[in-house]
C-alpha cells in the first residue's frame, strides 16, 4: 500500500509486530528507541497489543514477544488458502513475460502432481493436464519438490520410489539422485535436461510458506530449441521472480 494511505497509529502497531518478529523478544526501551516511537506512544500501543493476545511479557524480566494470538490467526489463515486460486495470476504473468507453459505442481507421496497449468501462446502444446502425475527424479518440478525435503522425509521417499529412465538423459543411480539435490539447492532451481521427454527442458523453483517449508514448485516448459542455454539464465530470473513474490504472499521470508 502506497505510504500516503496508512494509519499512522496502525502502522506503528505493525512497526512493532514486525521489530518483535525480527528480535523475538525485547525491552520497552528498546523497542520506543529503535523503532523511533515517544514513550506514551510506545506504552499505549503494547498495551493494546497485549490485551488482545497480539504480544505477551515473557519470563521473570517481563520482554516482550509475539502472542499466541498470532499463530492462531496465521494457522486459521493458511488453512483458507487456495494455492491453486492464489498462485494462477503469478503462472499467467510468468507465462507471459517468458511465452513459455508454466505448471504448478505438489508433492503426493511419492509423486508429484500439477495442480495449475496456463500454456504458452506459441504453437507447441505441452503433453501435460491438471491432475497429472509425475516422477520426481526426472521432472524439474519433481527435483525441487524432493531437494528441500529434510534428510528424514528425502530418504523415505527415496527408498520408495523406483527410478526409471525416461531418456538417456535421466538419472537413475539414487547416489547420483542425492548428488544433483544438493546442487539443486545450491543453485535455488532445478532443470530437467530432456530427462523425462525428448526435446522437452523445464525448469523449476520452490514456493515457501510461512513456515519455511517448499509447498509447491512452479515450473517454465519448452522445447530445447526455445529454451536454449543462452536463454536459461534470463528465464531462471524471471521464475524465481515469481517464486519467491508467491513466497511471500503466503508469509515466507525465504530467500534462494
Amino acid at each position: 500500500m502506497h505510504k500516503s494511505y496508512e494509519v499512522p497509529a496502525i502502522a506503528r502497531a505493525f512497526d512493532v509486530l514486525e521489530y518483535l518478529f525480527r528480535k523475538k523478544e525485547a525491552t520497552f526501551t528498546s523497542i520506543h528507541v529503535e523503532l523511533g516511537l515517544p514513550k506514551s506512544s510506545a506504552y499505549n500501543i503494547l498495551a493494546t497489543l497485549e490485551a488482545r493476545g497480539y504480544i505477551r511479557r515473557l519470563g521473570q524480566e517481563g520482554n516482550y514477544g509475539l502472542g499466541l494470538r498470532l499463530f492462531e490467526l496465521g494457522n486459521v489463515a493458511a488453512a483458507r488458502i487456495d494455492i491453486r486460486k492464489e498462485a494462477l495470476p503469478f503462472l499467467r504473468e510468468l507465462a507471459a513475460k517468458t511465452n513459455q507453459t508454466c505448471h504448478l505442481g505438489v508433492l503426493d507421496e511419492t509423486e508429484g502432481v500439477y495442480m495449475e497449468k496456463v500454456e504458452s501462446t506459441r504453437p507447441v502444446i505441452m503433453n501435460s493436464w491438471l491432475g497429472k502425475r509425475l516422477s520426481l527424479h526426472s521432472t524439474s518440478i519433481g527435483k525441487t519438490l524432493l531437494a528441500w525435503q529434510n534428510p528424514v522425509k528425502l530418504e523415505q521417499i527415496l527408498n520408495k520410489i523406483v527410478l526409471h529412465r525416461y531418456t538417456d538423459k535421466t538419472i537413475t543411480e539414487p547416489e547420483e539422485l542425492r548428488k544433483h539435490l544438493q546442487i539443486v539447492k545450491e543453485q535455488g532451481y532445478a532443470l530437467d535436461n530432456e530427462e523425462n521427454e525428448p526435446e522437452i527442458r523445464c525448469v523449476a523453483g520452490p514456493v515457501w510458506d510461512i513456515s519455511r517449508g517448499v509447498i509447491a514448485a512452479i515450473s517454465i516448459s519448452g522445447l530445447t530449441t526455445q529454451m536454449t542455454d543462452e536463454r536459461l539464465p534470463e528465464l531462471v530470473t524471471e521464475l524465481k521472480d515469481a517464486t519467491q513474490r508467491l513466497s511471500h504472499y503466503f508469509g515466507s521470508s525465504s530467500r534462494f
